[in-house]
């Protein structure tokens, strides 16, 4: 196991991917291996946190009254790309039934989300529209939403069969998912006080 105390170190280590997920990395910080090196951002504020709560309960509640298409949701995920040595931990993740049936013995390498949720922080537009885009899509994930508080904009990403569709909602629209019937995310509800 890999143990580190200061995170100022982490970026002249390699890691595989097994290797990042069972190491001890110091608390305060959020990490994610890209390429086989960490990288290090600060723990979210309190207004990106506000925008992962609301759409975390609209999605417990939804997955409260149709527990045949979401069967957990979590902010502790590792979305995993072992060829890349990768594995991004998105805002939080929901997963389908089929991925979670039989759990014994399961690692997040093991099982892939239906949905991954980012809220942007200042100054990491481009890593969450462009590099996490990439590494979703060759995850196998089928949407990947995100939210972007200062520009209040939800942007939706769905699967289709070669690349992702793309829509992009602001504060007066609600988004209406096709993975997830009878949802209903009222953007501005998102970005709300």
């Amino acid at each position: 196991m890999v143990a580190v105390s200061t995170p100022d170190v982490l970026s002249r280590i390699r890691l595989t991917v097994d290797e990042y997920l069972d190491a001890d990395l110091p608390e305060g910080w959020r990490y994610e291996l890209v390429g086989g090196v960490v990288q290090v951002t600060p723990v979210p504020g309190i207004p990106h946190d506000s925008v992962i709560e609301k759409l975390n309960r609209l999605l417990v509640q939804y997955a409260e009254r149709r527990p045949d298409v979401i069967a957990h949701i979590t902010q502790r995920s590792a979305v995993t790309l072992l060829d890349r040595s990768t594995a991004r931990e998105p805002d939080f993740a929901v997963y389908a039934p089929s991925e979670m049936a039989d759990k014994t013995g399961k690692t997040w390498k093991d099982v892939t989300p239906s949905l991954v949720v980012e809220v942007v922080s200042p100054g990491h537009e481009a890593r969450d529209d462009e590099e996490k885009r990439r590494d979703y899509w060759d995850a196998g994930i089928a949407e990947y939403w995100i939210a972007d508080p200062d520009r209040r904009k939800l942007t939706v990403l769905a699967r289709a069969r070669s690349e992702w569709n793309k829509a992009e909602l602001d504060d007066t629209q609600v988004y209406r998912s096709p993975q997830f019937p009878e949802l209903e995310v009222d953007v501005a509800m998102i970005f709300r006080g």
